[in-house]
Parts: structure tokens; sequence; C-alpha cells
């Protein structure tokens, strides 16, 4: 066993970091070394597609990486009931609803992985969930929210901010503060043009984030982050968390060096 701070909480310990788009040992071992919470690998269409042996190399190599007592592991079912749910009142409103389940699923004690799935079957993520075994799945595309309530793990959701993007109007904000289905919200810029979202390196209008941070909801925020804008990210937008991809990669690799410099900027 590899432990990096047997002391630390990880919930308490600053900004929470992603590290998406993950495709070699190497590259997960950096992120885990170098403080990432969650470590995220692509099995949708993309440039940075990774196949379920590889994924479940990297699952091994990342489960020896412990800073507190792994005792309370994510707990698996045939529903989204995987033990998170259960410890919270279904009178919740989405500010507590949601810092609950951030709360619950980041106090693992270890980097989580989180598989990106989008616009595929429900069956297809199971078993990849399953089989690598995954501790987050995220839906990166445009599938309903309730999709969430049949995946045996919890579930990272993406609601893709543009110019039009506003949480008052459920015509494009959907079932972003719906309970009860995922169990983190991921806003990531929508970008025009194409239907492969997530990983272009554009940044959407932080001040969107900052209205959803003012009501007290803790969220993911993606699109466009580097270690160069990551702090004036996270002053303007104040995200619970942050999640990167192309910003910490050198010629479409990851890049240990931008990774060690983005966790440390965002977590300092």
């Amino acid at each position: 066993m590899t432990v990096l701070n047997e002391k630390q909480n990880l919930y308490d310990s600053g900004t929470v970091v992603k590290i998406c788009g993950v495709r070699t040992v190497e590259a997960a071992v950096a992120a885990a070394e170098a403080g990432a919470d969650i470590i995220g690998m692509i099995f949708a269409p993309s440039p940075r597609l990774i196949d379920t042996p590889t994924a479940q190399k990297i699952a091994q190599a990342v489960c020896k990486y412990h800073r507190v007592s792994d005792s309370n592991e994510l707990v698996r079912s045939n529903t989204a009931s995987h033990g998170v749910f259960a410890r919270i009142s279904r009178e919740a409103a989405p500010k507590e609803f949601f810092a609950s389940c951030c709360k619950q699923i980041l106090g693992r004690g270890r980097p989580l992985l989180a598989g990106v799935f989008q616009n595929q079957p429900l069956e297809h993520i199971i078993d990849i969930a399953r089989s690598v075994p995954l501790d987050l799945v995220q839906l990166h595309g445009m599938e309903p929210a309730s999709m969430a309530e049949q995946i045996p793990v919890p579930v990272i959701k993406v609601f893709h901010v543009d110019e039009s993007f506003s949480l008052e109007n459920e015509a494009n904000s959907g079932d972003l503060l719906r309970t009860f289905s995922h169990s983190m919200i991921l806003l990531d810029t929508k970008v025009g043009g194409t239907t492969q979202q997530g990983g272009r390196g554009v940044s959407f209008d932080w001040g969107i984030a900052r209205r959803l941070a003012d009501m007290g909801v803790p969220f993911l925020m993606a699109g466009g982050l580097t270690p160069d804008n990551v702090a004036e990210a996270l002053e303007v937008g104040r995200p619970w968390g942050v999640d990167v991809s192309s910003g910490v990669e050198t010629e479409k690799v990851k890049d240990p060096e931008k990774i060690r410099a983005f966790v440390n900027r965002a977590k300092k």
C-alpha cells in the first residue's frame, strides 16, 4: 500500500480535482501521486477512448493509493440505492442533498475511478462499471437524469453551458437540481458543430457557475481549464471541484508536470 497522507480527509483537502481522459497506467499514477481526487476514463467515442483491459490495469494501480482507511468503500447494487441515498432524507432540498452526496462519495480514502459515457446504452454502461470496476459513472451526453436511477454506482451528470443557459430556465437547465437521481453536477461548455462534447479546451462564462455556487449547491466545473487559469476559475465560479483533460496535456498526451501544477494550484 502506498500512503499519500494518513491523516488527510479527502473531503476537507481543498478543491476537489478530477483528471479526465486518462488512458495509461503511468498517467493515472501521476494523477494519484499529485493528489487528484477523481481519475476519469472515457468509454465514449473520443480521441481519448480507453479499452476495458487497460481500464482494469489502471484500476488495479490506483487502488494501491490510500490516504485514509479504505473501509468505507462505495457500495454497488442493482440500482442507484447504492448506500449514498439511503443516508439522506427524502425531504432534503437540493443544497443539502448534493452536499451530502459529495461528502459521502469523496470520503473514501483513495482516488476514485469515473467512467465517462455519452448517449450509450444503459446495459453497456452497467457492464463496464462492474467489469473495471468503476466507483462513479459520468453521463456526458443528452441522457435524461432519470437514467442515473438505474446505474449501480453514483452518477456525475453533465449540464452543457452556452450563452443561452440559465439556472432559472428549466428548458435548458433541465433536471440539474433533481434529487435522488444523479449524485454530482458537472457544468461543462456546450460546443457547437460537433456531437463530441468535453475535452475541447473551450471555456464558458464562469459567472453562470457562480450563480449555482451562490445557491450553496456543490458542483464540478470543466471547460478550458489549465494550470494557468484554474485559480481565476475558482475565484470567479466558486465550484466545489474542477475537471480537466486537455489542459494537462502536451501534444495530446497527459503531462505529469502539468498535472502536478494543476492539482497544486487548484488546492492552494
